[in-house]
């Protein structure tokens, strides 16, 4: 992929300067991969393909230490330690994401080597090169969505929004509002309503008797592609005899409905 067979837009470029990089380079003590500066200077901020956004230094510098903390507490690619373990991981940079939630992250120590963190798989990819290599790859390897060779690019200016308050991602909430406080009423209502016990029946009459369900996820679902707001529950089922993974159960009700799918797992 070249910088040039970029297609950009109508809209104003919301570029960095050179100067930004290089001081949050030396605010971080990293060198970025190359690449990135070339990116953020001449497309800058905005979404490639409809599909990856390349954070601007701005951006990277607000939200770091937040996405660390999130990596530390919710780490989810076992499958891919041989490529990127977690102790490494919790050391990394992001410098990118797609709209459907992989990450593109790189570890100081080698700046060439990319890895993307896939939002429905336990494996980490790695790219190795530069980073546009790497966005060649999320876009047109199929491993993350369906290729496509239209590099199309839209601006956007991250600047618009409020810029959030380390640890909160936004202002200030008012009482009884702050996140803590949602997830706790949000276990209180599944409690309440049974939601667990429903999912975890409703589970066990999809899947073999013989196979293990390791949980994966809990939570109230905010919104999503054909989902409206609920509680969502998920579960990884792998083989009783063989452990191979089957596939992820999913699980989503409210007061108004519910709805079950297994997801199996894609084999070549």
């Amino acid at each position: 992929m070249k910088i040039e067979d970029v297609r950009v837009g109508r809209k104003p470029l919301v570029r960095a300067k050179a100067a930004e990089v290089d001081a949050l380079a030396s605010e971080l003590w990293i060198t970025f991969p190359p690449g990135y500066r070339e990116y953020v200077t001449r497309l800058g901020e905005g979404v490639l393909g409809s599909f990856v956004r390349i954070y601007s230094p701005w951006r990277i510098k607000t939200e770091l230490a937040e996405w660390r903390r999130r990596i530390s507490k919710y780490w989810f690619w076992e499958q891919g330690r041989k490529v990127l373990p977690k102790e490494r991981a919790v050391e990394c940079v992001i410098i990118g994401d797609t709209v459907d939630g992989d990450e593109l992250v790189f570890h100081p120590a080698r700046a060439d080597r990319l890895f993307i963190l896939p939002r429905h798989s336990e494996r980490v990819f790695e790219v190795r090169g530069d980073m546009l290599s790497a966005l060649e790859w999320m876009c047109r390897s199929g491993e993350l969505t369906e290729a496509f060779d239209e590099m199309d690019f839209e601006a956007f200016d991250s600047g618009d929004e409020a810029e959030p308050r380390e640890g909160t991602g936004g202002v200030a909430d008012p009482d009884g509002e702050s996140l803590d406080e949602i997830v706790e009423l949000a276990k209180r209502w599944a409690r309440r309503h049974r939601a667990k016990r429903l999912a975890i029946k409703e589970m066990k009459t999809e899947i073999p008797d013989d196979a293990n369900a390791e949980l994966l996820y809990e939570g109230i679902v905010i919104g999503g592609p054909g989902l409206e707001a609920g509680y969502g529950i998920g579960w990884k089922i792998r083989d009783g005899k063989s452990g191979r993974d089957e596939g992820i159960f999913r699980w989503h009700g409210n007061e108004d409905s519910s709805g079950a799918a297994f997801e199996p797992v894609k084999r070549r």
